[in-house]
C-alpha cells in the first residue's frame, strides 16, 4: 500500500561531505625554520621600537628641568640599528624583498629563469658566508675599542654582522629549494613585464646607450683592469638578477682580490658605512610613513584635498595631485604614496568616468612629490652619500620644486579634463567641509613638526624623525583610532625589512664608494665628460639624461649611493659650480621621474597593479604627464633660485 512518505531504501540521498582533512604535520626542519623566523621577527621589532624609545627619551630629557640629557642614547641606538639592519636583512632575503633589477631575466624562458634564480641564491649565500667569517674577525679585532659614553666594546656593534651574515646564508639556501614570492613579483606579473616587447626594446636601448658611453668615457684599456672588474661586475650581476646590495658586495670583493688587497677591507668599509649617527633618521622616517599609511591619515588627506580642489573641472584628478602633495610630504615615499592614495582614488576616479589609464597615470606622476617635499628619507640618504650635506637645507630646498610639480600636473589635468570631458567633483556642505579640514590637521602636523623642528633648530634630523614617528602613532591610534595592534605589528615588520634593505645597501655601497675613490673613477669620469664639452648648460643636460636613463632601470636608493660620489665632485667644480644642495634636489627629481617610467619604474608598476592595467596602457597616459615633470626638472636645474629661496628665507646654510 502506498503511503505519503518515500521509501528510504529507494530514494536517493545526498552524500555527506567528507570530513576536513587534518593538515599534514610539517617536517622538523620546517618547524625549526618557522620558529627561528618568529624569534628574529620579535627581536628585530623590539630593536626598532627600542631605538624609537631611546631617541624619544633623549629629546624629552632636553626639555624637562633638572634632567641631564643622556650621552649614551646615540651609542645604544647605533648598536641596536646595526643589529636590526643585519638580522632584518636575513628576513628580507627570506621574503625575496632585497632590491634587484630582474626585468631582464623575466624576458627569459621560465625554465631558464628558475635555474638562474637558484644560482643567484647560491651567490647570495656565499656572500652571507663571507659576512659570517670576516664579520666575526672584524668584531673580535674591535672588542678592545670602546664607545666614549657607555664604554661598551665597539665590537659588540659589529657582532651583528656575522649573525646577520649567517641568517642571509641560511635563508638564501632555503630559497634555493623554496623560492620566495615577494609583493613586487606579484606587481610585476600584474603589470605584465615579463615577455613584454615594450620593456625589451626600452631595456636594450638604455643598456646600449650606457655601455657605449662607458667605453667612450673610460676607454678599453681602463675597463679591462680593476675598474672593469668593479663596474662590469656590478652591471653583470645586477642584470643576472642578483640583489643590488649583494651585487655591490660581491663586485667589491672580486675587485679587492684583483688588487691583491686583504678581503677584510670590504667588511671594514661596510662597517664604517653604517657607523653613522645621522643614519638613525632613516628608520624613523620609514616607520612613520608606514604608520601613516596604515593609520587612516591618507584617507583624511584625500577628503581634505576634495574640499580644496574638488569643484574644479577634472576635480578628482586635482584631488589626486593635492593629496599626493600632502601625504607624500608626510610619508616621504613615492611608492607609499601610490599604494595609499591609489587604492582610494584610482577606483573612485574610474567610477566617476575617468579613463583607467589616466587614473593610474596621474596617481603615479603625482607621487614624485613625495620624494621632493620634505621629510624624505631619500634626502637623508643623499646627505650621507654627499659627506654630510645639511639635511635641514635639503628639506627646505624641496618645498618649492615639489609644489611646482603639483601645479604643473594640475594644469595638465585641467587641460586633459577639458579635452576628454572629465567631470568636476562637488564640494561637501560648509559645515562638513570645515569638519573635514579640522580632522586633517593632525595628519598634516606630522610633517610640519619634523621639518619645523629641524628648520628652527629644536631637534636634530634624527630626533625630529623620532618625534614624528611618535606623533604619527599618537594621531593614528588616539585621534583617528585606526591603528590596531595587528596593524602596528604588520607596519613594524614591514618597516624592519625596508630599513634593513636600505641600511644593508648603504653598507655595501660604502665599500663600493671607497673602491671607486681608490681607483680614481670619479676623476676618470670627470675627465671623460669634460673632454666632450665645457659648456655648463650642455654638461647638465648630459647629466640629466644619464640620470633619467639610469633611473629607468634601477631603484632610487642604490643610485643615490652609487652616483653621488661620482657626480658631486663634477657638478660642484668648474665649469658647473652647482651647490651640493641644488644638485641633491636635481638628483632626487631625476630619479623620482625614473620611478614613473618603464622598464623598472616601481611606482608605475604599483599603480598598474592597483588599476589592473598593462604597463603599455599606463605609459601611453604618462606621455601627457611626463612633459610637465620635465619642464619642472629643467627649471630647477638651470635656475637655482627655485631651490635656494626657502633655505635663504630661513637663514639655513647650504
Amino acid at each position: 500500500m502506498a503511503s505519503g512518505h518515500p521509501d528510504p531504501d529507494t530514494t536517493p540521498r545526498e552524500e555527506a561531505p567528507p570530513p576536513p582533512r587534518a593538515p599534514e604535520p610539517r617536517p622538523w626542519w620546517a618547524r625549526l625554520e618557522l620558529g627561528l623566523t618568529g624569534l628574529v621577527r620579535i627581536v628585530t621589532a623590539a630593536l626598532l621600537l627600542g631605538i624609537v624609545v631611546v631617541i624619544a627619551w633623549q629629546v624629552t630629557a632636553r626639555y624637562i628641568p633638572d634632567i641631564r640629557v643622556p650621552r649614551w642614547t646615540e651609542e645604544i641606538s647605533l648598536i641596536m640599528m646595526v643589529w636590526l639592519a643585519m638580522l632584518g636583512s636575513g628576513l628580507a632575503v627570506r621574503a625575496g624583498e632585497h632590491l634587484s633589477v630582474d626585468v631582464v631575466t623575466r624576458q627569459l624562458p621560465k625554465r631558464v629563469q628558475l635555474w638562474l634564480e637558484r644560482l643567484v641564491w647560491l651567490g647570495v649565500a656565499a656572500f652571507g658566508v663571507y659576512l659570517l667569517l670576516y664579520g666575526w674577525e672584524l668584531s673580535q679585532r674591535t672588542m678592545l675599542q670602546t664607545f666614549s659614553a657607555t664604554r661598551l666594546p665597539v665590537g659588540l656593534m659589529y657582532l651583528g654582522i656575522p649573525f646577520g651574515g649567517g641568517l642571509v646564508a641560511f635563508y638564501s639556501l632555503r630559497n634555493v629549494f623554496k623560492p620566495p614570492v615577494a609583493d613586487l613579483d606579484v606587481v610585476l606579473e600584474t603589470a605584465q613585464v615579463g615577455g613584454n616587447w615594450t620593456v625589451r626594446i626600452a631595456m636594450a636601448a638604455i643598456l646600449l646607450f650606457i655601455g657605449a658611453g662607458a667605453f667612450a668615457v673610460f676607454g678599453v684599456d681602463v675597463l679591462m683592469g680593476p675598474v672593469g672588474v668593479l663596474l662590469g661586475g656590478v652591471a653583470v650581476l645586477m642584470l643576472l638578477g642578483v640583489p643590488i646590495a649583494i651585487a655591490l658586495g660581491i663586485a667589491c670583493l672580486a675587485t679587492v682580490l684583483a688588487l691583491d688587497l686583504p678581503p677584510l677591507i670590504v667588511a671594514q668599509r661596510m662597517a664604517n658605512g653604517v657607523n653613522s649617527t645621522p643614519l638613525l633618521a632613516i628608520p624613523f622616517f620609514i616607520l612613520a610613513g608606514l604608520i601613516m599609511a596604515e593609520g587612516g591619515i591618507a584617507t583624511r588627506l584625500v577628503e581634505f584635498a576634495r574640499v580644496l580642489v574638488g569643484p574644479i573641472r577634472g576635480g578628482l584628478a586635482m584631488v589626486n595631485v593635492v593629496s599626493s602633495m600632502l601625504f607624500g610630504g608626510a610619508s616621504g615615499s613615492a611608492v607609499a604614496d601610490v599604494s595609499a592614495n591609489g587604492s582610494i582614488l584610482i577606483p573612485m576616479m574610474k567610477k566617476k568616468g575617468y579613463d583607467a589609464d589616466f587614473s593610474v597615470g596621474v596617481t603615479v606622476a603625482s607621487s614624485v612629490q613625495g620624494i621632493i617635499i620634505p621629510p624624505s628619507h631619500n634626502a637623508v640618504i643623499y646627505s650621507l652619500a654627499a659627506g654630510g650635506v645639511s639635511i635641514s637645507a635639503l628639506f627646505l630646498a624641496g618645498y618649492v620644486p615639489g609644489i611646482m610639480i603639483g601645479f604643473a600636473l594640475m594644469v595638465a589635468c585641467y587641460v586633459l579634463a577639458l579635452r576628454r570631458g572629465y567631470p568636476s567633483d562637488s564640494r561637501p556642505p560648509l559645515l562638513e567641509s570645515l569638519k573635514v579640514s579640522f580632522v586633517a590637521i593632525p595628519g598634516l602636523a606630522v610633517g610640519l613638526i619634523i621639518v619645523g623642528g629641524i628648520a628652527f633648530g629644536w631637534f636634530t634630523a634624527t630626533e625630529a624623525a623620532a618625534i614624528g614617528t611618535v606623533v604619527a602613532f599618537v594621531v593614528a591610534t588616539v585621534i583617528y583610532r585606526e591603528m590596531s595592534p595587528r596593524k602596528l605589528w604588520v607596519a613594524t615588520l614591514q618597516a624592519v625589512r625596508t630599513i634593513s634593505i636600505v641600511i644593508f645597501l648603504i653598507a655595501t655601497a660604502s665599500a663600493f664608494a671607497w673602491l671607486m675613490a681608490y681607483l680614481r673613477i670619479p676623476t676618470l669620469l670627470a675627465d671623460g665628460i669634460l673632454s666632450v664639452s665645457d659648456n655648463p648648460i650642455l654638461l647638465m643636460a648630459m647629466i640629466n639624461l644619464l640620470l633619467l636613463m639610469l633611473g629607468a632601470i634601477m631603484d632610487m636608493a642604490p643610485l643615490i649611493l652609487i652616483l653621488t660620489p661620482i657626480l658631486l665632485p663634477i657638478v660642484t667644480a668648474d665649469p658647473i659650480n652647482m651647490s651640493a644642495v641644488h644638485f641633491g634636489i636635481v638628483l632626487l627629481l631625476n630619479l623620482g621621474l625614473g620611478l614613473t617610467t618603464p622598464p623598472v619604474g616601481t611606482a608605475l608598476f604599483v599603480g598598474c597593479a592597483i588599476g589592473r592595467i598593462r604597463i603599455e596602457r599606463a605609459s601611453r597616459a604618462m606621455v601627457f604627464l611626463w612633459p610637465p615633470l620635465l619642464v619642472v626638472l629643467l627649471l630647477v636645474t638651470y635656475f637655482p633660485w627655485f631651490v635656494n629661496v626657502v633655505p635663504d628665507l630661513f637663514g639655513v646654510r647650504q
